[in-house]
């Protein structure tokens, strides 16, 4: 590190949707040496992270703190003294009930160089995701955004309640458990106790749920519904335009695909969200379920090796989105960038893992008709027939630690001089309780895009009575198979894109209800 000193970065991380932070707040994430992120913060922003960044998790819940606000300031201005790049990664925007304030302060006391970076605040962005505008023209010409909580855990936050009544547009973050009591207090303050209310949980995210009341009601309604923190409620007029976005979702739901489906996709945090957009485009309530995890290797000799002789490779043979990340991340760790592999010819096993690598400013020069990893090696295999036959032919096969033997075996049975290395390693993950419950209770569709997956659901003894299953392709479907399961699609086409048209065609032949 050049720098004596470091810098901290106030980086909002916005509502839930890990696609909604800014586009500053990402460069800095990629950026950062040291990660210190919240609990709401969302988890799949935090694959963005460079190799060998350390990632501190300093999230508080109610009633739990493992780091206090005062251990978080300290350690901040710590690492920053160090010579490190800090990002404090905070959901929402820092500086809405965020504590932010006091983040820059406690820099500014350490004599640390602090950035604000604004995010998207979840006052505003998660009343959104439901059609309500916090401001109109007609129902709504200021608001005020309040918290639900107090530092002393007080039952009722002492707000000036009469005041609050009013102002045409209340926003209430942090306050589902005190949800009755405030809207109470304001009716007693003069609200109309037919005022209408929207109550949003998890907003933004694949988890979201809302329900719509009266001040009045809405206490007695969220906990019908079972709404839990985090929970935004907008008490006003415009509350009112909730009801009409879901009339208008529920419309076009009906001419959509996968309407109300719900469907279950087992991929890790890190590499599902072009599926997870697919299925909601197509109406389907995805329930996440990531039952592996990836991780990327330290430094090591062996990759040094492998980097260092990469003037000498004619391919480089990408199977998977994570082989993309995996291999960028060891030509960071070496100083490298595209560059260093200007004279190689690039194959990329299916649109998914060519798209990865368009976003590092590379163009596949290969991807075989059909995805699979015996199509791959006969594509090029009957490009390079002339290498092949003077014994020239130098691969780069980068993978994870579980990759299948098919791509090596098959390009050194023809001749080529194959190199491998592991820049990848997937790990069982445990999903948490209540997606599990989610699951065992019953879904329409599991949606299966490894053999790993499907090995881990087995472990866990996972199933759901009656849910269609369903397989990336044909290496996915012969693991599930070998384990006893019986696939119901396999898609003709590859990438996530065929999967989600399969999985359409397949209720639609079916004719089965929701």
């Amino acid at each position: 590190m050049s720098r004596s000193v470091g810098i901290v970065y106030l980086v909002g991380a916005g509502p839930g949707d890990p696609g909604l932070i800014t586009v500053k707040g990402l460069e800095c994430l990629r950026s950062a040496d040291v990660i210190l992120h919240d609990r709401l913060t969302p988890l799949a922003l935090l694959e963005e992270a460079k190799v060998g960044c350390e990632i501190v998790d300093v999230g508080k819940t109610p009633g739990c703190t493992s780091f206090s606000q005062a251990e978080i300031c300290a350690l901040m201005v710590e690492k920053a003294r160090q010579g490190h790049v800090i990002v404090r990664l905070k959901g929402g925007d820092p500086f809405v009930f965020g504590r932010g304030l006091e983040e820059l302060s406690a820099c500014r006391e350490g004599g640390i160089d602090c950035v604000v970076v604004p995010g998207v605040t979840s006052a505003v962005g998660v009343p959104a995701s439901v059609g309500v505008p916090v401001t109109h023209r007609k129902a709504g010409r200021s608001f005020v955004v309040v918290t639900g909580r107090t530092d002393d855990d007080a039952e009722l936050p002492p707000h000036d309640y009469k005041a609050l009544a009013g102002i045409d547009t209340i926003v209430l973050l942090m306050g589902r458990s005190n949800l009755k009591r405030i809207a109470e207090a304001l009716i007693a303050a003069g609200r109309d106790p037919v005022t209408p209310v929207v109550c949003i949980a998890s907003g933004t995210t694949d988890r979201e749920r809302s329900v719509t009341a009266t001040l009045e009601t809405i206490a007695e309604a969220a906990s019908r519904e079972d709404l839990q923190s985090p929970a935004v409620t907008v008490i006003g007029e415009t509350a009112a335009f909730a009801e009409e976005h879901l009339a208008w979702s529920l419309r076009r739901a009906d001419g959509r695909s996968l309407a109300g489906r719900r469907v279950v996709i087992t991929q890790a945090l890190s590499s599902s969200s072009e599926l997870q957009r697919l299925l909601r485009v197509a109406g389907a309530r995805v329930v996440h379920c990531p039952l592996i995890q990836i991780t990327y290797p330290e430094r090591t000799p062996e990759l040094d090796d492998v980097f260092e002789k990469l003037s000498d490779v004619d391919w480089v043979v990408f199977s998977s989105v994570h082989g993309v990340r995996g291999f960028w991340r060891c030509l960071d760790m070496q100083g490298l960038d595209a560059r260093a592999i200007g004279r190689c010819q690039v194959a990329a096993l299916g649109p998914g893992t060519a798209r990865a690598l368009e976003r590092y400013g590379v163009h596949a020069d290969l991807i075989p008709d059909v995805a699979t990893a015996e199509y791959l090696v006969d594509a090029i295999l009957l490009r390079e027939r002339l290498r092949l036959q003077s014994g020239s032919l130098k691969v780069l096969f980068p993978h994870g630690n579980l990759a299948l033997p098919t791509v090596a075996d098959g390009l050194r049975a023809a001749g080529a001089d194959v190199r491998e290395a592991v820049i990848y390693v997937t790990e069982d993950a445990t999903p948490s309780p209540s997606v599990l419950d989610q699951v065992k209770v019953g879904v329409d569709a599991i949606l299966f895009c490894s053999p790993s997956a499907v090995q881990r659901f087995a472990k866990l003894a996972l199933a759901s009575p009656g849910a269609v299953l369903g397989c990336i392709g044909p290496t996915t479907a012969a693991a599930a198979s070998e384990l006893g399961y019986s696939v119901d699609i396999i898609p003709d086409r590859p990438g996530s894109a065929g999967l989600v048209d399969a999985l359409a065609d397949h209720f639609q032949m079916t004719g089965v209800e929701t």
